[in-house]
């Protein structure tokens, strides 16, 4: 999740605005994600695995995706959204979204209002992207590998394929 969460921070072509799930970052109409009480109205929420529909649907702790540690960073969390009707298809918003979401769906509402609900703090924004410039770490050149570099074979070449499909249509036409 905290992978995801770091592609919906810092990753330009994601649209927030589009609302992308924060378990597979499809759009929204195409992720549905359903929370529950566990039990009954006092319970804590969890996702509906039954009348979800994501990808990578997973069951999760919603109040631990929403605790900040060291060594999970990531706050991306569903959370209902007050202001949705219950009758809408999905009135569940990650809350990395949810400032998007409000904009989009609910201008009239006040952002400052839900401050808490979308600003990063100064940890938490250098957690996530520590996990975002770690996932493009490249090895360091001076290292070797232990494994010798493939070596391919001519004919598994794709630019064969076309050289000889080109010198076939040649032939024949």
């Amino acid at each position: 999740m905290k992978h995801i969460g770091a592609y919906v921070l810092y990753d330009p072509s994601v649209n927030c605005l589009s609302e992308p799930c924060g378990l597979c970052l499809w759009l929204a109409p195409l992720c549905k994600i359903v929370l529950r009480r566990a039990k009954g109205q006092t319970g804590r929420l969890t996702i509906d695995i039954k009348k979800s529909s994501c990808a990578n649907l997973v069951k999760l702790s919603i109040g631990a995706a929403a605790r900040y540690s060291h060594a999970s960073p990531c706050t991306n969390h569903p959370v209902i959204c007050p202001y949705c009707d219950s009758l809408e298809s999905s009135p569940v918003v990650w809350s990395y979204n949810f400032w998007s979401h409000l904009l989009r769906k609910h201008p009239r509402i006040s952002l400052e209002d839900h401050n808490n609900m979308f600003i990063l703090t100064k940890l938490k924004k250098k957690g996530m992207k520590h996990v975002w410039n770690s996932h493009f770490k490249q090895q360091n050149a001076h290292q070797k590998s232990q494994y010798a570099p493939l070596a391919i074979s001519e004919i598994y070449c794709s630019h064969l394929v076309f050289r000889y499909t080109f010198l076939f249509y040649l032939q024949y036409h």
